[in-house]
């Protein structure tokens, strides 16, 4: 190695140590709770009061309450400051916290405040909170309309007894009545292998299944109108042919990105001006067209046809897979 080639070797390896240990001193230095008083024009949330804006875990905080400021360790309990909103990404990727109780006077909790918090096993509600829900530690609007976070692990996915997940564990119901699926609410779920939608469901938000890599069994309902982008990226378990149905009206940017096990996708809408479609929303190893068929004849199918084909194409793969 030349001498320059080591000069400028060593350099970017003492900024790189650097920059390591400021970020480490930053957030050691920062307090596990922060606050911040809002009032409703300067809010991002269109609530005034005082808001959780930052998280900062440890190895000791394994549950949380969000309903008063508290001291920077979460004690002590100021009843006059009731918090009233939860701020973006105040608590993802957390890799402590078990359970989170939110208070009655919390108003906003953002979408992405709790996901992918691989520790947490439920989220619990005050009754008397006007705006929240709880059912069996899933977070839920008071309305039931939305189904805001499925916690990570709500069936203790590391608990080193199981030697695989119970069988409750493996699949989820959503209730009828829930109009809607937030952003990130099932993200980089690795135990789930099915998902059953409510008839009622109308939107599935941004990156609402990313990554849940071992779902393979989703069936969209009559009914849906929006899927987010990212929605159901690297689903790699979902197989075969997937109905679209055509009260479907747009399909947000890379929506089933690295879907590489989704072979078809029969659409229910009678041609393609019909939805609106996001960039890249095809599985990546598929052309920006509709899979395998020409276009137009995969519009206009019926749920029936796509399982008809499913129902073929799983013959094919047991029968080249028993002929292996």
């Amino acid at each position: 190695m030349k001498t320059w080639q080591k000069a400028t070797f060593i350099i970017v390896l003492v900024v790189f140590i650097a920059a390591s240990v400021t970020i480490s001193f930053v957030s050691m230095a920062r307090a596990p709770f922060e606050y911040e008083y809002h009032t409703e024009s300067e809010s991002d949330y269109s609530v005034e009061g005082w808001v959780l804006f930052g998280f900062n875990g440890n190895t000791a905080t394994k549950e949380v309450n969000i309903d008063f400021v508290r001291d920077e360790d979460g004690n002590n309990p100021d009843t006059s400051k009731p918090v009233v909103a939860v701020g973006k990404f105040t608590m993802n990727t957390d890799e402590y916290v078990e359970k989170v109780y939110i208070g009655k006077d919390v108003k906003y909790i953002d979408e992405t405040s709790f996901f992918y918090c691989k520790m947490l096993k439920s989220i619990e509600v005050d009754k008397d909170n006007p705006y929240f829900t709880s059912v069996d530690g899933v977070l839920y609007t008071k309305d039931m309309k939305t189904l805001v976070l499925y916690p990570y692990n709500r069936y203790d996915a590391h608990n080193e007894e199981f030697e695989t997940p119970p069988e409750e564990a493996l699949t989820y119901i959503i209730p009828e009545g829930v109009e809607r699926i937030a952003s990130c609410a099932f993200y980089k779920n690795n135990i789930l292998t099915e998902i059953k939608l409510p008839a009622t469901l109308k939107e599935i938000g941004d990156m609402a299944f990313f990554k849940c890599e071992n779902i393979a069994l989703v069936t969209l309902p009559d009914g849906l109108l929006k899927i987010g982008s990212d929605s159901f990226s690297y689903c790699s378990s979902m197989k075969h042919v997937l109905y679209i149905p055509d009260s479907v009206k747009e399909i947000g940017d890379y929506a089933f990105y690295n879907c590489s096990n989704l072979n078809e996708f029969y659409m229910g809408a009678k041609n393609e001006s019909a939805i609106t479609f996001g960039e890249n929303w095809l599985p990546k190893n598929i052309e920006k067209t509709v899979v395998n068929i020409a276009p137009e004849e995969q519009y206009g199918k019926t749920r029936a046809d796509a399982d008809k084909q499913n129902k073929i194409l799983i013959a094919e793969a047991e029968k080249e897979g028993g002929e292996k």
